[in-house]
């Protein structure tokens, strides 16, 4: 299980109980716990020394809130984004392995493995299928129960592996089960984790630092991506395009922003407005100002929010005037290339 800090503390906040099944899931050895960035950035678009920070604000976080044994072995990137060079800075900070999305290495025609773990620079990439997790996220009733989906996946596996050992991971939003498809809620589930004892002989759950040590680790390039990257994407080299699109004018400007914030922040050694900083570099701003999904109310919420954060930053600093100056020239720019953003798509919708 995956789970931000910034989750975490909502949850301590509005539903201890969570917090509490989850530590009792995790002392006994039922749930393995993987790190991630605190406030969910995207960290192949981050500075190295951020994404370190993110990392170990969410460790120290999460021993607080969760549970003092939260030790992680692995890293679940945020919206699974990932590029070669973070394993270097997950190596350096103690973690084991990390995890990708395979669609990107299906787009490079690079096999998918079943029975071995790929492996960069010595350092295990774990494979998230993306068919079998799309059948949750796209779920259009096709299983009647859950009986009906382990009838689908024990034959499937059987075909594709044979009488092979192999492994198969299914990762995606919680959100998914009970909120976007109620047929796959609570009741779906406990049936769903039930029904696998009856496939003991044939399937069984495991962790994922301990299949690290079952299959060998082959060498191999994992491509730029993330588990939205789609066959366009990799086309136009836009790898991260529902966050940072060169061919998204709101993009480039809200980046110039965040970038030219988080620089001015950082020269600033005020603890509340750099703890503020951190929370700020959320991906959602990022993402509800993609081509698919275009929200301005929810671009705004993190522009004003940076705004914010360096006037508050500048009322501790010298030449503050100028600096001010600057970043209200570029915010200007954002909001007034979001209304006409807004504008186009009024027309186009007319």
């Amino acid at each position: 299980m995956n789970i931000n800090l910034s989750l975490v503390e909502q949850l301590d906040r509005q539903a201890p109980q969570i917090i509490n099944n989850i530590k009792k899931a995790h002392e006994k050895g039922n749930l393995e716990l993987t790190s991630s960035g605190a406030y969910h950035p995207i960290f192949p678009l981050l500075p190295d020394d951020e994404i370190n920070k993110q990392l170990k604000i969410n460790d120290q976080g999460n021993r607080r809130l969760l549970t003092d044994s939260f030790q992680p072995k692995g890293v679940f990137p945020p919206e699974m984004a990932f590029n070669e060079h973070l394993v270097s800075l997950f190596k350096a900070n103690g973690y084991k392995w990390t995890i990708a999305d395979d669609l990107n290495l299906r787009l490079f025609e690079i096999e998918v493995p079943y029975n071995k773990i790929y492996s960069c620079n010595d350092f295990p990439v774990f494979l998230r299928s993306n068919f079998w997790s799309n059948k949750f996220a796209n779920y259009k009733g096709q299983w009647k129960n859950s009986k009906e989906f382990e009838e689908e996946l024990y034959s499937e596996l059987d075909r594709w592996m044979g009488s092979e050992d192999g492994y198969l991971i299914i990762a995606l939003d919680g959100e998914t089960f009970g909120h976007h498809h109620p047929d796959l809620g609570e009741e779906f589930l406990v049936e769903l984790f039930q029904g696998f004892r009856n496939y003991k002989n044939h399937i069984c759950l495991e962790h994922l630092s301990n299949l690290s040590s079952l299959f060998p680790h082959i060498p191999q390039y994992i491509p730029c991506g993330s588990w939205s990257t789609d066959q366009v994407d990799i086309e136009n080299k836009d790898y991260f395009s529902r966050w940072e699109s060169p061919q998204n004018k709101v993009h480039t400007l809200q980046w110039k922003f965040t970038n030219y914030v988080l620089g001015k922040v950082r020269s600033n050694s005020n603890e509340e407005i750099n703890q503020k900083m951190d929370k700020a570099l959320f991906s959602c701003q990022y993402w509800w100002a993609s081509f698919w999904k275009f929200n301005p109310d929810e671009i705004y919420k993190g522009a004003f929010n940076m705004m914010s954060i360096l006037q508050n930053s500048a009322e501790l600093l010298e030449d503050n005037y100028e600096l001010i100056k600057k970043g209200e020239r570029i915010f200007r720019e954002l909001i007034i290339e979001v209304e006409k953003e807004r504008d186009n798509r009024r027309i186009k919708h007319a």
